[in-house]
């Protein structure tokens, strides 16, 4: 069972729909009674890739600002949350920064040793996806899912939930007169706790091609 869930959220807006959902999330998995720390990853001091291929050698970026604390959080969780609106059909600048980082010096250096990146965290770690759009239709929040589970699945942490949400701008929002978001938010964070299912970002077709 998940004792320790860390939740990094890209949005930059902190009364924005992606943080209420999480404030909702991170409700329920605390009266289960998971200790949980929500990370707003604009409020850290992060930086771009430079892509100088350092960390390709050492694992370790060379440019030191709050990454290194914060995937210390991401690496002794037992659960990963990962939450981004949607910003021209991809995640935010906060959470970009974030995957390329991690992909970057973690991922690349695993892979060039033949090591699994998996190996470096708790037996059973898993991870739930957020994405939000203002406009409505899924296709909205392909670019953003996919993003975010590409690093998931490269880093090996299994996705067991994922809330998608769009329509956002769209009258008076995720949460007036829209009971159906608080339901698939409970029912989501229980996939999650309970994590009996893993969610493959590949079918079984694509993985064998």
């Amino acid at each position: 069972m998940m004792k320790k869930v860390i939740i990094l959220v890209g949005s930059p807006r902190v009364n924005g729909s992606t943080v209420k959902i999480v404030e909702q999330v991170n409700e329920i998995l605390t009266r289960k009674g998971m200790a949980t720390e929500i990370v707003l990853l604009d409020w850290l001091e992060l930086v771009p890739c430079r892509g100088c291929g350092s960390c390709e050698d050492s694992g370790e970026c060379v440019q030191k600002d709050e990454m290194q604390e914060l995937w210390q959080k991401v690496e002794s969780s037992d659960g990963l949350v990962l939450a981004s609106p949607t910003y021209y059909s991809g995640v935010t600048a906060q959470m970009k920064m974030f995957i390329d980082r991690t992909g970057k010096a973690k991922v690349i250096w695993d892979y060039k040793r033949n090591l699994p990146a998996g190996g470096r965290f708790s037996k059973g770690k898993r991870a739930m996806v957020i994405s939000v759009c203002g406009q409505s239709g899924e296709k909205w929040l392909t670019g953003p899912l996919t993003e975010m589970r590409s690093l998931l699945h490269d880093l090996e942490i299994p996705v067991h939930s994922i809330i998608k949400m769009h329509g956002s701008d769209v009258g008076g929002g995720l949460f007036e007169g829209r009971p159906e978001t608080r339901i698939e938010i409970v029912d989501a964070t229980e996939r999650f706790i309970d994590g009996t299912e893993e969610i493959a970002l590949y079918s079984k077709d694509e993985k064998d091609a």
